[in-house]
């Protein structure tokens, strides 16, 4: 078994012959005793405790000095009452006036037994060196001829003229700071083997964990920084610390690299300081990360258009904005109506935003490229979203979920209950098609469910917010082009104003960006707009109309539907495909 290994300090010579003499008895200590005190003995502790030692032992002010300066465990040399009451009665047999001077640890036991004994001793503690001559200096003047303290008081003592007799440590005490010593140490031991066991624990297991101080420097982190994307997850997470902080407990959804990873946050508290603490393992959500279908927003991401803080005019917009605050306070379903571009999804942020559930994140799956098959895989798998808890759960474009979709997703509902361990938003445009109005879905959500209502108002019913839609775009694209636009002129403003929106902001911010790309002044003019303005109305090809000639043989519906979903989904194929539910390869040999 290895020895502990002990830096002992002694201030006197007799002291350390005492140490050495006891250490001989412990065959399990390795004790190396040099001879300094105060100063030269916290000297002598920087210069060689860090050389294999695994505690430091010295007496009174040194072991007080040395404390402050080293990392290592350092032990007193107590006195004990019968090293002072040896000392006092010395004291007593001298005929002149005396005085006990020292620090704390000399000072205590003498004040003990003089009022235990009723002693009339004169005291003095002091807390610094440089006070030792002061109150040194005024005892002498006031008559004492005797100081009792230790030894860096009677060194000044003896300096100016005044007798001393030394407090000394007995042997009993000296083996009862060896026994504390070798009782820290297994301590500490036991202490480093469940630290290295858990660090092997925390090491092997899937989570990874990284933990900070409250200012953002790591205190442990059991993520390898020669591993790929180290710098990246570094950067992440150092900017969730401050939000941790506001919220207490967080859990986020990132995007690094080629995976998501699942982040959750606490404070943990350690000697009174707060610890911002991440837990990280990987995603394993049944639909992969990059598909359409769906999306993660975290309470450190802001939405497009921040209803929250966004100033309007309207008097409909203001109003659904209103109840979306006070429906995101309870956990009750909300669905959400409006035509494409209306801003759906920034108001689900906004709900989402100010609802209980914004420490968690919010998941957003879009009907519009999902299917049969991939519903079926949601909701089987045993990594589905909807096996968690405390989510806000966003379907936007219910409208165009397939009718066995639906049914699949009304049943999963019913005999799951997953709504009452998260909150469901959804979102579609109604009258899209008679048969979603008339839908069992939709009746299930909006009486069954009990969905709350919010209707958003097209850009057409609020021009007023026009102006303001501008700037926040204006102010963005600016800097994305490096140009100096700072606003439209009277008349161009005008035409915006007076345009019918068919695709609503989504449109609008669109034509901003054409609007900005043209323009090399300071002002967009009412030419450049009119010139933009006319381009959105152009006459569509009559191949792709929305009408189905239903008189036409099964294959030529089939090749209708197709194109029409392809131009609807500006000839991707592999958008198209995902939303016809069949292979790119067999949706390109329907179309040759």
């Amino acid at each position: 078994m290895k020895k502990i290994k002990i830096l002992a300090i002694a201030p006197y010579d007799g002291l350390k012959d005492l140490i050495n003499d006891v250490a001989h008895d412990f065959k399990d200590l390795e004790v190396h005793t040099f001879v300094a005190d105060m100063l030269d003995g916290v000297e002598l502790a920087k210069s060689i405790q860090y050389t294999g030692y695994d505690a430091i032992i010295s007496r009174a002010g040194t072991a007080e000095l040395i404390r402050e300066v080293s990392e290592l465990p350092v032990i007193d040399i107590k006195l004990s009452a019968i090293d002072m009451m040896r000392s006092i009665k010395l004291a007593q047999n001298y005929s002149g006036k005396f005085a006990i001077v020292g620090y704390k640890s000399i000072t205590e036991t003498a004040n003990l037994i003089c009022e235990l004994l009723q002693y009339d001793v004169e005291i003095k503690t002091i807390s610094d060196i440089s006070e030792i001559l002061d109150t040194l200096t005024q005892l002498k003047e006031n008559g004492v001829s005797l100081i009792v303290g230790d030894v860096i008081t009677i060194t000044h003592a003896k300096s100016i003229g005044l007798n001393a007799i030394l407090v000394t440590s007995g042997r009993k005490n000296v083996l009862n700071s060896f026994d504390e010593v070798i009782k820290l140490h297994h301590t500490l031991m036991k202490n480093q083997q469940k630290n290295i066991l858990i660090k092997n624990i925390v090491e092997k297991s899937s989570v990874s964990v990284i933990s900070y101080t409250s200012d953002k420097r790591i205190v442990y982190s059991s993520i390898k920084e020669d591993m790929e994307d180290y710098e990246l997850i570094k950067v992440e997470i150092e900017r969730l610390i401050d939000t941790l902080i506001k919220e207490k407990e967080i859990k986020v959804i990132k995007r690094i690299s080629n995976s998501l990873a699942n982040i959750r946050g606490e404070l943990i508290e350690v000697m009174g300081s707060l610890c911002p603490t991440f837990y990280l393992e990987n995603q394993r959500f049944s639909i992969k990360p990059f598909d359409d279908a769906v999306s993660y927003k975290n309470i450190s991401d802001s939405p497009q258009i921040n209803f929250e803080t966004f100033s309007t005019s309207s008097e409909l917009l203001k109003s659904v904005i209103n109840n979306a605050k006070v429906y995101a306070t309870i956990q009750t379903p909300i669905i959400i109506y409006g035509d494409k571009g209306t801003g759906r999804d920034s108001i689900a942020h906004t709900i989402y935003q100010n609802s209980t559930y914004h420490k968690n994140p919010l998941i957003k799956i879009d009907s519009k490229y999902m299917n049969e098959k991939k519903w079926i895989h949601i909701f089987e798998s045993e990594n589905s979203i909807f096996t968690d808890s405390g989510l806000t759960i966003h379907i936007k474009n219910l409208h165009l979920m397939d009718e066995t979709s639906q049914k699949l997703f009304e049943s999963y509902i019913r005999n799951t209950s997953v709504h009452k361990r998260n909150r469901f938003i959804f979102s579609c445009t109604s009258g899209y098609t008679k048969s979603f109005d008339n839908s069992t879905l939709l009746y299930f959500i909006r009486n069954e469910l009990n969905a709350l209502p919010l209707i958003m108002p097209n850009l057409n019913q609020r021009v007023e917010d026009i102006p303001s839609l501008a700037s926040l775009y204006l102010s963005d694209l600016s800097l994305k082009y490096g140009k100096q636009v700072i606003g439209l002129e009277n008349e161009a403003m005008m035409l915006l104003q007076e345009h019918n929106w068919i695709n609503n902001i989504d449109q609008f911010k669109r034509v901003i960006e054409e609007l900005i790309i043209l323009t090399d002044t300071f002002y967009i003019n009412a030419e450049t707009t009119s010139k933009v303005l006319s381009q959105e109305n152009l006459p569509k090809s009559h191949s792709y109309v929305h009408s189905l000639d239903l008189n036409k043989p099964l294959d030529d519906i089939n090749k209708d539907i197709i194109n029409l979903v392809l131009s609807e989904e500006d000839f991707n194929q592999s958008k198209a495909a995902e939303r016809l539910g069949i292979s790119r390869s067999t949706l390109w040999r329907k179309i040759k």
